[in-house]
């Protein structure tokens, strides 16, 4: 399995890709209908066990369009593995998976390998680039945020995104609200900013809230060279007093990912953040932590009370 950089351009990929007569795999690709149509297509046997070695079998039933940041991630890889191809190159491919699935992708494409199929990928966090500016202007007015019991089921699934969720926030600071994918932190952001609106609960604020997605083929900046920057700038720009963040640091190389932090922390002085992510870093930087399982708030205190309890965090906090 070999990583190709494109900081200088995209020789070293057009040159493996010549040399290997590879298919280039854009994960970023729309898609659209059931997931046991996108991934099975014409062999359900082949996509039956691509479900199982990617863990995803349970999404079958679901749309596409109903399916977290990070299980797309895993739909499309799965779209992509479903056509059979001696040599491929993977864009991406690590975009928004937590740290076990992650692991679990790198095993997989290795084993790939083992077989006899030729695996590329990109990955841009692993690149040096020059530093960013993020230039943070202060927030003014004091943040206000009530959320009380909300619950969302998207429809025709039986099982709830988000379950009799509540969180409350009256001051500056930066809260990191992490899962496992599919967990419903996504969902949670979107009942928050009122994208959509949940079938039980309430949500209210006294001014809106900057809300950025995770995705970023959606949102500002379009045509931006570097499309999440730009998008994180503007965010840094704003006076707003409460800030949703999903997933801000995928995809930043380390020198980003670096002024990134800082900004964050400073901003997190004057404004409300609450910030979905996997990043490992930003849960260490956090003055809160939100947990959600299944939908479902599993936890809610300080850093030092989860470090202290979770198991699952000291065991990958000494592994770092």
């Amino acid at each position: 399995m070999r990583w190709l950089s494109l900081v200088d351009g995209h020789e070293e990929l057009e040159q493996w890709v010549e040399a290997e007569h590879a298919r280039v795999v854009h994960l970023d690709t729309p898609l659209a209908g059931k997931v046991a149509s996108l991934i099975s297509g014409s062999d359900a046997l082949r996509g039956a066990e691509l479900a199982a070695i990617l863990q995803i079998d349970h999404l079958f039933h679901k749309r596409f369009d109903e399916c977290s940041s990070g299980e797309r991630q895993l739909v499309r890889i799965a779209h992509a593995l479903a056509d059979s191809s001696e040599a491929l190159v993977l864009i991406e491919p690590f975009r928004h998976l937590d740290r076990f699935r992650v692991e679990h992708l790198t095993m997989l494409l290795s084993r790939l390998t083992a077989l006899g199929v030729r695996v590329a990928y990109t990955d841009r966090t692993r690149e040096h680039t020059s530093s960013v500016t993020f230039d943070v202007n202060p927030t003014v007015n004091e943040p206000r945020l009530v959320v009380t019991d909300v619950s969302y089921r998207h429809p025709l699934q039986a099982s709830y995104a988000v379950e009799h969720v509540s969180y409350k926030a009256e001051r500056a600071g930066l809260t990191i609200c992490i899962g496992t994918n599919g967990s419903g932190k996504s969902t949670l952001l979107e009942l928050i900013a009122k994208s959509v609106r949940p079938l039980y609960g309430k949500v209210k604020w006294t001014e809106r809230p900057v809300y950025l997605p995770a995705e970023q083929e959606y949102g500002p900046f379009p045509h931006a060279k570097n499309r999440r920057v730009a998008q994180l700038q503007a965010v840094f720009a704003s006076e707003a007093s409460l800030f949703l963040l999903d997933e801000p640091s995928v995809g930043l190389t380390e020198q980003e990912r670096f002024q990134f932090e800082r900004a964050l922390i400073e901003k997190a002085m004057t404004a409300h953040i609450l910030c979905a992510t996997h990043d490992e870093r930003l849960i260490q930087a956090a003055d809160r932590i939100v947990c959600l399982s299944n939908g479902t708030l599993v936890f809610d205190g300080t850093v030092a009370e989860y470090t202290e309890r979770s198991a699952l965090w000291s065991h990958t906090s000494s592994s770092c």
